[in-house]
């Protein structure tokens, strides 16, 4: 259920991109990175074991039927897709912070807007999410400076 205040945001949003008219074709959207989680975490809510102990952890593991992650396994990847082109797929180390320097000195700058002016003409439309590192001001103002349409 979404707030007012998040309606009118959307609402606010929908009615800028009508008038910039950047979307005549979707041939020129580049969307951003995507998070893959490898392993997610195990819900054994419904296995159960019969043992003659209160604790689970007086078990042998070797016993036990199958352990649990208590954190998803993910791998981060950078990579630009439109509907005609891709670029190269750049992988995150784990554990680094994506903060909007990161993201503008080594995502945009570095990799995915060299790949993207190669695999296009220039006439592109980048899209991004609300992710914090996206919305930084900096961010903002380094893609109004280097990219011709971004939402």
């Amino acid at each position: 259920m979404l707030s007012d205040s998040d309606c009118e945001k959307r609402v606010k949003c929908c009615k800028t991109l009508l008038r910039r008219r950047c979307l005549q074709t979707v041939d020129k959207v580049f969307f951003d990175e995507k998070m893959f989680t490898v392993q997610p975490p195990i819900n054994t809510q419904n296995d159960r074991l019969y043992a003659a102990t209160n604790k689970k952890s007086t078990i042998p593991s070797e016993r036990l039927i199958k352990g649990r992650k208590h954190f998803s396994e993910s791998v981060m990847v950078s990579v630009a897709v439109s509907k005609t082109s891709k670029t190269e797929a750049h992988f995150i180390d784990k554990g680094t912070k994506v903060d909007g320097r990161y993201y503008r000195e080594n995502l945009l700058q570095n990799c995915l807007l060299p790949d993207i002016r190669q695999k296009s003409s220039g006439d592109i439309v980048f899209q991004q999410d609300g992710a914090p590192s996206h919305r930084a001001k900096l961010t903002v103002e380094f893609l109004q400076q280097n990219v011709p349409n971004f939402i």
